[in-house]
């Protein structure tokens, strides 16, 4: 069995290292296809100028992309590991189990993570200066750079100090949570016993906080210049103190604006917002809600919230029965939903784009639309978990899969899609409508059907019948033996 297997690897090594060798022109024609799947199989990409080699069904596979050699390439071995580069933007993409661990390389960019708590990353900045991080999160961190004012570690919770972790610019603890300093801009904040109290100062802030007992925290207005357009701009300041958190709150809120706001709240018996724009009040929180947006020109109720609702004015229009029915309207949106997740609908409406997803229980069965209402070009995600994902692009290409374990749930993620998806993926079609070619491939190429403008070729159980039609016929072939059998000239191609 052993002997078996290592001829078929070396077998397999000498045919698709002798079609990918550098030096060596890629089959652009189907004439010089290798067609035996899902044994090996190899054919042109339908959706982009490229070429893809596939070994013992979804296991390995080799590929490259563009029309030049060496524009792109890409090798997996599923689910083990797989390997992206491209070239010219010195970019590298590679996975080991993933999503056990991954590397990634753009110019002097690079990261190494495992599991997403042991990372190392690396690069160059704008300025020049190379820095090195070394990350177990969220116990360890660590910087090195050329320079050293930039160098801090830390170990949690005992001492250390670190950047740009946390949602901080900066933070400092010892015997944590006993003392954590950290700093955001130019806020900075002393904390004792992280999180119950804190004294808080700078960038305009004074504040203090004994949790649950009480609280005060202010900021003066700021004005500053716009990057974008060079105007001054407002900084909106505000007062807040509250006493038993978290029943107690009084806020003011936009200070230094048109559009004041003042909030007190007791928990649960009463909510008030005033403010020019809009007021609303809430009694028995949340048995009854009254909204007037003057803003927004509507007028909304709630007995109890989000049970029963109804609004009116001319900016919403909404019904609401949870989770029986509910429908929202106004100039650019059109929300819906019949007995909550069940079905939900959601429609935006603008000069630019128009988007629409309609979604049964929330991700099995999700139909998503993006149109330009100019061109009338459209792109199109279709989704139906576990069995299948479609997609339409703007540049009207189409791509069918089924199976779809993980596409619905996690979409956009490479490295699931090289890595994973071909092992579930027992029927694929694709339609480029630019070249006019479609493929279509079952069970990892038993059969498999390639078609473009003048020729199409089917190839099923190992390559042992094979079918091939141009403008001279059909043409069969069963094994070693052919069998032409002259017909009309072919239709262009159609998609699938």
């Amino acid at each position: 069995m052993r002997r078996c297997l290592a001829a078929l690897w070396i077998a397999a090594g000498f045919l698709t290292g002798s079609l990918s060798a550098a030096g060596v022109p890629r089959p652009l024609g189907m004439e010089s296809w290798v067609e035996a799947g899902p044994l090996f199989h190899q054919f042109g990409l339908t959706l982009e100028s490229g070429v893809r080699e596939e070994f013992l069904g979804p296991i390995f596979s080799t590929q490259e992309m563009g029309e030049h050699e060496h524009e792109a390439s890409l090798w997996t071995i599923a689910p083990f590991a797989s390997r992206y580069e491209e070239p010219a933007t010195e970019r590298v993409e590679f996975d080991f189990l993933y999503p056990a661990l991954s590397y990634d390389r753009y110019g002097t960019e690079w990261r190494l993570h495992l599991a997403q708590f042991l990372n190392f990353h690396g690069g160059t900045s704008l300025d020049g200066e190379v820095k090195r991080r070394r990350n177990l999160f969220p116990f360890f961190f660590s910087q090195t750079s050329t320079q050293h004012t930039n160098d801090y570690w830390s170990l949690l919770p005992f001492y250390g100090h670190f950047q740009n972790h946390l949602f901080r610019d900066e933070v400092r603890f010892v015997a944590a949570p006993l003392y954590v300093w950290s700093r955001k801009g130019r806020m900075e904040t002393d904390n004792y016993l992280f999180p119950f109290i804190h004294f808080r100062h700078g960038g305009g802030v004074k504040g203090w906080q004994v949790l649950p007992l009480a609280g005060h925290e202010t900021r003066a207005p700021l004005t500053r210049t716009n990057i974008l357009t060079d105007d001054p701009e407002v900084i909106p300041g505000y007062d807040k103190w509250f006493a038993a958190f978290p029943f107690f709150h009084h806020e003011s809120l936009n200070l230094g604006t048109t559009n004041v706001e003042k909030r007190r709240i007791f928990i649960p018996l009463y909510s008030v917002q005033r403010s020019p724009a809009r007021d609303n009040t809430t009694l028995l929180w949340p048995f009854f809600s009254h909204t007037v947006d003057r803003e927004n020109r509507f007028e909304e109720w709630g007995l109890p919230f989000p049970f029963l609702g109804w609004a009116r004015g001319e900016g919403k229009h909404a019904n609401r029965v949870w989770p029986l029915w509910g429908k929202v309207t106004n100039e650019a949106l059109q929300s819906d939903f019949l007995l909550w997740p069940l079905y939900t609908h959601r429609l935006i409406k603008t000069p630019e784009i128009e988007r629409e997803r309609t979604r049964i229980f929330w991700f099995p069965y999700s139909d998503t639309r993006l149109v330009n209402p100019v061109t009338g070009d459209y792109r199109r995600k279709l989704d139906l978990w576990p069995f299948f994902t479609y997609s339409h692009d703007l540049d009207g290409r189409e791509r069918l899969q089924m199976l779809a374990i993980s596409e619905t749930v996690i979409p956009g993620n490479k490295s699931i899609e090289r890595s994973w998806a071909p092992l579930w993926s027992l029927y694929r079609a694709e339609f480029n409508p630019k070249t006019r070619r479609e493929s279509r491939s079952l069970l990892w190429n038993l059969w498999r059907r390639d078609a473009q403008p003048g020729e199409a070729r089917n190839s099923f159980l190992f390559g042992a019948v094979r079918t091939r039609r141009d403008g001279d016929g059909v043409h069969w072939r069963f094994l070693w033996r052919s069998f032409p059998k002259p017909t009309a000239p072919a239709a262009p191609g159609k998609k699938p």
